[in-house]
């Protein structure tokens, strides 16, 4: 199976706003900048002389949030975003192992039909090279009250197992398909992320 890494530059805004450069950071205070690491301790002063001391830490837990899903995913992985088409964005969180998942997201076209289409699309490679498949239905209980649901196929050739879930959201010209992927590789260490993300996933109506 094909193994994708994914890298992602991140910009936050406040009034304090930093971005990531080369493993240094960027402090931005009334226009001056100032390079900090992370947990290292800076001194600033202002402008009417008062000292400010400043320290950049990022919480273990992130979050994603877009104007239509939110959810929780670990520090050390990246989201990433493209336009898939018109009407069609993708993002997504894939580790170099083939493990992550990815949420498309679909504003004039309520996808919940396209369920095993998707699915036979995503696992087409490992049944033309010999896996065997089950398949099992989904269903999701969604922190923000909404269910996706879908199917579960588990994958078996030689002792290697693959286990890809798709489900969908849909209502009036609009909603997700969820799609998690668990390789044999690291599938126990990365279970964790999928499990976090089924259970932060929030749509926003």
């Amino acid at each position: 199976m094909t193994k994708i890494t994914i890298t992602l530059v991140t910009l936050l805004t406040g009034f304090i706003s930093f971005a990531q450069s080369q493993g240094n950071y960027i402090v931005i205070i009334n226009n001056d900048s100032i390079q900090a690491d992370l947990k290292n301790e800076l001194q600033y002063k202002t402008s009417s002389g008062e000292e400010l001391t400043i320290k950049i830490i990022q919480p273990d837990i992130l979050t994603y949030s877009d104007d239509m899903i939110s959810f929780s995913y670990d520090k050390s992985l990246s989201v990433s975003n493209s336009k898939i088409d018109k009407g069609i964005e993708q993002c997504m969180i894939m580790k170099s192992t083939g493990n992550g998942f990815m949420v498309q997201k679909y504003r004039t076209i309520n996808p919940s039909s396209l369920t095993q289409l998707m699915l036979n699309e995503i696992i087409k490679e490992s049944i033309n090279y010999g896996y065997s498949k089950t398949e099992k239905k989904f269903k999701k209980k969604l922190k923000s009250g909404q269910t996706i649901e879908g199917i579960q196929a588990t994958l078996t050739y030689k002792g290697e197992k693959e286990v890809y879930t798709v489900a969908t959201y849909g209502r009036k010209d609009e909603g997700i398909i969820v799609v998690t992927m668990l390789l044999s590789e690291d599938y126990t260490n990365d279970k964790g992320i999928i499990e976090l993300f089924l259970e932060t996933l929030v749509i926003k109506e």
